[in-house]
């Protein structure tokens, strides 16, 4: 890509696709995408589906999709706004789709998250998954893939008193058996979800628990792996400059 480069990264802080040291993966899905098919793209070749998780629409998880796509990719965590969800999303797809920029992009990522600029604050660790959230990403390891709407699905029913409660099943029926988890009944909606999760949570977290922690480890070495490559870019051209300065002079 031209319009980016590690040594342009490291030098001026920022560069093209990224804002805030974080890369605009859409931008750079959307250039990857146009390089391979060697035509620019139409309006709406990329389409994002963007849905809060819960009812208190403080978190998101979106959904990338087109015809120039092998297939749709999900963003991996709920993010706390449309536009990170939909960016999140774009990033797996440029993982998926176009592995060999893929490396480069995440290790600017990580590398500013590991040194931000002066005067500028790091970033706070982003909060804890909440049970639905965490059931979400249970089930993406179990499933080898993004998870969609269809794979967990919420039915709520009303219990009726002098308080109303509500009491909650979880069904994931692409799942092998289909199973179904129904919840301890709560006084809201969003806490009876919850609960069903949790009861889901805890009959697939031996099963899940070996596919996260691998999950974890084989990210950990690609973002190690790409930020040594990046570091050794920005060493090669440094010498390079220098040999030619010595050159000149």
């Amino acid at each position: 890509d031209p319009k980016w480069s590690p040594g342009a990264a490291a030098a001026g802080g920022a560069a093209a696709g990224a804002v805030g040291g974080d890369v605009q993966w859409k931008q750079k899905l959307n250039e990857f995408a146009a390089k391979k098919a060697a035509r620019p793209l139409a309006k709406g070749e990329f389409v994002y589906t963007t849905t809060a998780v819960d009812e208190t629409n403080k978190s998101f998880t979106s959904t990338v999709s087109g015809a120039i796509l092998s297939q749709g990719y999900t963003s991996a965590e709920p993010q706390i706004s449309k536009k990170l969800a939909e960016n999140a999303a774009a990033r797996a797809a440029v993982e998926a789709e176009h592995p060999e920029v893929y490396g480069e992009l995440a290790a600017f990522d990580v590398a500013v998250a590991a040194a931000p600029a002066k005067g500028q604050k790091r970033k706070a660790d982003a909060p804890p998954m909440g049970d639905k959230n965490e059931l979400n990403h249970m089930m993406q390891m179990l499933l080898s893939r993004s998870v969609t709407k269809d794979d967990v699905l919420y039915t709520l029913t009303t219990i009726e008193g002098d308080k109303p409660s509500y009491s909650a099943t979880v069904a994931l029926p692409t799942y092998e058996g289909s199973p179904t988890f129904q919840g301890a009944p709560a006084l809201a909606k969003k806490d009876a979800e919850a609960a069903a999760a949790k009861v889901a949570i805890a009959a697939f977290k031996d099963a899940a628990a070996p596919l996260i922690e691998e999950h974890k480890a084989k990210k950990a070495k690609k973002n190690k792996e790409a930020l040594e490559k990046l570091v050794a870019a920005q060493k090669e051209k440094k010498e390079a400059l220098k040999a030619a300065v010595a050159v000149a002079t």
